[in-house]
């Protein structure tokens, strides 16, 4: 699992952690049982504060992604399938509302916005 940040993004460091884990998870790349970085080792590799990757842990935590378990550290759970639904449901969610935003910023109207997600639906089969 291979996790960047960036301290210049409008998003906070601890959600893009969270964001790209909770990917690997329900994206199969990180399997059930196994085990997180440790919390001192991904603030090291990511040169953020040990506070951040907690966050972003404990947030998994919240979601059901992950377990601390005493003595080992945040292991994988198994998810059942509607967690994963709604959390994918939220992801889709804020990327609407994202490409809303983004899209009333530069004055499209509705056809135009509608038309580029179409675009990029289409290119994406």
């Amino acid at each position: 699992m291979h996790i960047v940040v960036s301290s210049s993004s409008a998003v906070p460091m601890y959600e893009q952690i969270k964001a790209q884990i909770s990917d690997a998870i329900l994206g199969g790349e990180v399997g059930v049982g196994e085990m997180l970085p440790s919390l001192r080792q991904l603030a090291a590799q990511l040169r953020v504060s040990i506070i951040t990757v907690t966050r972003a842990y404990n947030e998994l935590v919240a979601l059901d992604l992950v377990a601390n378990e005493h003595g080992r550290g945040f292991v994988v759970c198994a998810i059942p399938a509607a967690t994963a639904a709604g959390i994918v449901a939220e992801r889709i969610d804020d990327a609407v509302r994202d490409v809303v935003d983004a899209g009333r910023a530069a004055r499209l109207d509705l056809a135009a916005l509608v038309g580029k997600v179409e675009a990029e639906w289409k290119t994406r089969k």
